[in-house]
Parts: structure tokens; sequence; C-alpha cells
């Protein structure tokens, strides 16, 4: 290969090396700092708020879409931890079964929202914010329709949202259902990486973490001041980062927890997937302006904020680093410089050492299968799904299949 062309051909492969470098080592970083934590207690939400204590009004928010089957348990649980002078809200929004009316019978103020030209859940919080500016509680909280709150899950986000003045954001956990498929499980240690092992490592570095759907907090005045009407399929993400811009990083409450369950279904599953994928890669095509305010102002929790939403899906990280490393190593036997491979080596290895620590940390919890054989399902499904990932689908707000039989 002619020497003109190895120069530049080098310089292209090692700055595609260092900008794959740079979600690894954040990835790294996190589960070593979560690693040093691990074994220690959550940590109690700082406050003064006891059990007999009348804490400051909340209302909590329960946007659902199509939701009849989950939403009973949902409003039980939510029902079940409010205290006198708290609210209970439900936005039934564009839908065509029962939820209204079984949110009705449980007792909770019910908004209806027909617009199929809007929809998103970033619009039914909208049009629950907007309906809660009459009579402001000190507290929103979000919890989507298909969750069940753990032990004092509201006292624990109160505390710590008021508190601290800023967002705070539940350990909200994606559970595989009793003797589901080996996938699932894996599955379910892909969420709690994402939800509890990274941001736990975040908070021990004293940095803010990622707001995650269901079991989020924000002060009145925060969540007042947000533009929430969108259709993002990951409003969460695009939130908690416009949050960050406007000086109020989000905060993870470990006392609280929120869980869920995936559906059982293959297609429904596959689909959640594929949403959160989805959605995920596209925050990622707008993180750059945020990074270079914050790198502007000096601000390290955003730009730190940013760096962690700019992980991308673990799969697609390693196939990123394995192709460099395989056309790095074409180059290098042509004569271009080796340094790209190395790079790329010493991420691999990073980064599947630090999955490792994850895996070990979650499968302490229950939250692992014992076998690493279980991965490989998990990880053919998702190299099958990143070519649709390459399409320009709309994103929209469908409710997941849970193949509930009728």
């Amino acid at each position: 290969m002619s020497s003109l062309l190895l120069l530049p051909l080098s310089a292209l492969l090692c700055v595609v090396a260092f900008v794959l470098a740079v979600p690894v080592a954040m990835f790294c970083l996190e589960a070593a700092a979560a690693l040093w934590v691990r074994g220690q207690p959550p940590r109690k939400p700082q406050g003064r708020i006891g059990a007999s204590a009348v804490r400051p009004q909340l209302a909590v928010v329960v946007p659902a879409h199509d939701e009849e089957r989950q939403l009973g348990a949902t409003l039980r649980s939510v029902l079940s931890q409010l205290q006198p002078g708290d609210r209970l809200i439900v936005v039934a929004d564009n839908c065509t079964d029962r939820t209204a009316e079984i949110a009705e019978r449980a007792g909770a103020e019910v908004i209806v929202r027909v617009n199929p030209m809007a929809r998103g859940k970033g619009y039914a919080m909208d049009a629950a914010v907007s309906y809660l500016r009459a009579a402001p509680p000190a507290l929103v909280v979000f919890v989507d329709a298909d969750c069940q709150l753990g032990d004092r899950a509201l006292d624990a986000l109160a505390v710590t949202a008021l508190a601290r003045q800023r967002p705070a954001q539940a350990r909200f956990l994606c559970l595989a259902p009793h003797g589901a498929r080996h996938a699932l499980k894996v599955a379910e240690f892909a969420h709690v990486l994402k939800n509890e092992i990274r941001p736990r490592g975040l908070t021990a570095l004293g940095l803010p973490c990622q707001l995650t759907g269901s079991g989020m907090a924000f002060p009145w005045p925060i969540i007042a001041a947000a533009q929430l009407a969108s259709g993002e399929i990951v409003e969460d993400l695009k939130l908690g980062l416009d949050c960050a811009l406007a000086g109020h990083p989000p905060v993870l409450c470990d006392a609280a927890v929120v869980t869920t369950e995936f559906p059982t279904s293959r297609q429904g599953a596959d689909s959640q997937r594929e949403r959160w994928q989805r959605g995920h890669l596209h925050q990622i095509r707008s993180a750059l302006g945020p990074f270079t305010i914050g790198l502007r102002r000096g601000d390290l929790p955003l730009m730190m904020q940013v760096l962690d939403m700019l992980v991308p899906p673990l799969t697609l990280l390693l196939m990123a680093n394995a192709a460099l490393g395989l056309v790095g190593a074409v180059a290098a036997l042509a004569g271009a410089s080796i340094l790209p491979v190395l790079i790329a080596m010493a991420s691999s290895a990073s980064l599947s050492g630090a999955i490792a620590a994850a895996w070990w940390m979650a499968k302490k919890g229950g939250h692992a299968p014992s076998q690493v054989s279980a991965f490989a399902s998990y990880l053919g499904d998702n190299v099958a799904l990143y070519p649709r990932l390459m399409s320009r689908a709309p994103l929209s707000w469908i409710r997941t299949d849970r193949g509930e039989t009728q």
C-alpha cells in the first residue's frame, strides 16, 4: 500500500480508536467505583422525615397508555404509600381500553388525553404538570403504569429530592419473571447494570446519574420549568440532561426501589429492547451540544453525565472494538501504525473485565444468570437487532406486548 495512503489511514484509525476508548473508560470507571462501594448498605436519604412524620405534600403521576391489565396493581402499590394530602394522578393517554375507568375506581384523579398526532410519555407528563399548576405540590413523582414500589420508596424519594433540591431517581429495575428463558435473565443483568451498578458508581464518585423513566421525583419548581411535551421514546434521558443543563443534575436515591418485569413474549421483549436501544442511540447523536456547554462552563458534573450517556449498548461497543482491531490488524500488515490495534485490544480487555466484575456484583444480588453460556442467546439477539436500529423508523410510545391472553 502506498505510503501516501498509510499515513492518513493510520491517523483515521487512531482517531476511531480514541473515540471508542472514551465510553470504554467511562464504563470501566463506573464499574470500578461500584465495586469499591460494594457491600456497603444503601445510604439512608438525608433529612428528618421519620416513620410517623408528615412529609410535604407530593403528587404521584402515572402516565398510562392502554395499561388496563397492569394498572390496578401499580395503583395499589402507590396508594399504600400515600399520606394525607398526597395526590394520585393517572394520565390515560390515547387509550382504547379501560385504563381511565380502572384509575377512577381506584380513587385516582384521571386526565384523559386524546391526541393521536402527539403521542408519547413526554406529552402525558406535560399534561399532568399543567393540570397540577392550579395547586402545585412540593414534589412530583412519576411512576410507570406497570411498576411496583419498594418499601417506603416515596418517603425516600421525597427526602432526597427535597433535601438536595434536585431530581431524585430510584433504582428502577426490570426483572425476569420466574421461570423465564435464560436470555431474559441476561436482560435483567443488563438492566441492573445500567440502572443500579453504574449509577452507584457515579454516586460514589460524587457525580449525577441519568433519569431512567420510573421512580423519578422532582421538586415542583424544577419540573414546572421543564420542557416535557415531546415524543421522545427515551424522554427520561433527555429530561435528565435538560435538568443538568438548568443546573439541577439528577441524583440517585439508592434507598428507593421501583420494579417491573420483562414481558414474557419474545416479541414483546424484542420490541421493548429495540425501543430502548434506538432511543438511546438517538440521544447519543445529540450529545455534542450539551458536552460543549459543560466544557465552556467548566461544569464537570454535566460533562460526566454526557459521557455516561455516550456509553452505547455494550454488545455494540464490543463489536465496534473487535471490528477496529480486525481492520487495524489488516492495515498494520500493510505497513500502517499498529497503535490502533493496541488501543482496540486494551479497550476490549478492559471492557470485558469491567463487564465480568459487574456480572459478579449482579450475581451476588441474584440479578444475573449463573452460567456465562446464557449470554450467547442474548448477544445473538442484539447482533440481529443492530441492522434494524440503523433504519429511520419513527420512535413512538406503544404499550409493551406482555403476551397476555384474553
